[in-house]
């Protein structure tokens, strides 16, 4: 989502918008979500620091996949991960309007500059440049976790952590979506990893890039939350994935959003704001797929085996959750695929596995698509929301 200006009798008048895919018409276009009200001068941004983060915005481009530095200059909250970081715009010229008038776009909020709006607010305000975007927080974590894929001989998984189907404990869900990694230094050994994290760096060392193609060399992809989502949700609904670059700049495009469900022809670069980018066949874009066909050892699926019926744990606490297959896979061994679940006697967890056929406590059977359709409706619920 992004905010619209509309200058009328030297007022700026505000509108929440949203760029969505219009299947017959096959192409992209913008839709009114709600008024705002009216602009007010523009606050100059102060306290800018340079972290170690990864930052994203909701449904936007800057799910950063494919980063120029691990270092982002921001105005960051004092807490180490959550939402509420202004970074600055990073606006670069894209061709020109339909009148003739010079076209930038802002590379960090994923919007355009040029409008008469926007030379108002410059010549009004303090005389710096910037987007309608400008001022709206993102997510962010500082010091991500930082994985090398060469270190973890025994494989890694990387998944979209999605809310429970079932939960009947204390412990609450987690809010919306975040990214589960499994990691493990030695073949068929432990986990030196098991948890949940709010963005994940896969980074390579600088003689062996991750992918690339011949103007560019990829050193770190960013798995965060939209890009994973959406990735997630392609390969349920067998979409075409594929990877492409832009024709102007080479960086790789990511679809998220509407675009990330309706594969497509003709793609906008979220990195320099060139629209004449096409496929040879309708896909959705995402260096997540290149970064799986690089690394991917094993593409194979098993269905578990192991059965479960949960009557005999009546008084126990359970979370089940439906297996999502994952965003990366570098282990040997195939992914199993079934109804994954945890059970606990007081505090103390019993059992934690992944089973083809699980009865519920009232003797009928669990079905893993409708158990997916409950995580991902969670997931996708906005926070606070009942």
């Amino acid at each position: 989502m992004r905010i619209k200006r509309e200058l009328k009798n030297n007022i700026t008048y505000l509108s929440l918008v949203e760029e969505v895919y219009n299947p017959e018409k096959k192409r992209g276009e913008i839709r009114k979500i709600k008024d705002l009200g009216v602009e007010e001068p523009a606050k100059p941004l102060n306290e800018m620091t340079e972290e170690f983060a990864v930052v994203w915005a909701e449904n936007r481009t800057l799910g950063n996949a494919v980063p120029f530095s691990e270092r982002v200059i921001g105005q960051f909250p004092e807490e180490d991960r959550g939402t509420g970081v202004i970074l600055p715009c990073d606006i670069v010229p894209c061709g020109k309007f339909r009148n003739g008038a010079e076209r930038w776009w802002c590379r960090t909020h994923q919007v355009h500059w040029g409008i008469k709006a926007d030379l108002q607010q410059v010549a009004q305000g303090d005389g710096a440049i910037r987007c309608s975007n400008s001022t709206i927080p993102m997510h962010y974590t500082k010091n991500p976790l930082v994985i090398n894929p060469d270190d973890y001989s025994g494989g890694i998984g990387i998944w979209a952590a999605l809310p429970t189907a079932i939960n009947t404990t204390d412990e609450p869900d987690i809010q919306g979506f975040s990214i589960h990694v499994h990691a493990r230094p030695q073949s068929h050994g432990k986990k030196s990893i098991d948890s949940n994290f709010p963005a994940v760096v896969i980074k390579s060392c600088e003689s062996s890039p991750l992918f690339g193609n011949a103007m560019l060399n990829i050193q770190r992809v960013v798995i965060a939350p939209p890009s994973a989502l959406a990735y997630l949700e392609a390969l349920i609904d067998n979409l075409p994935l594929g990877i492409l670059y832009c024709n102007r700049c080479q960086h790789p495009h990511l679809d998220l959003g509407d675009f990330a469900k309706n594969p497509h022809k003709k793609h906008f670069c979220g990195n320099c704001g060139v629209d004449s980018n096409w496929s040879k066949e309708p896909i959705v874009s995402s260096p997540l797929k290149e970064l799986a066909n690089k690394l991917t050892k094993n593409p194979n699926f098993v269905e578990s085996d192991r059965i479960l019926d949960l009557r005999e744990y009546q008084n126990c606490q359970v979370k089940v959750w439906s297996s999502t297959p994952a965003v990366l896979w570098t282990s040997d061994l195939p992914q199993e695929m079934g109804i994954h679940v945890h059970i606990y006697q007081g505090t103390e967890k019993i059992l934690d596995d992944t089973f083809g056929q699980v009865t519920n406590f009232d003797g009928s059977f669990f079905e893993r698509d409708k158990l997916l359709t409950v995580m991902l409706n969670k997931a996708k619920k906005p926070q606070g929301d009942n």
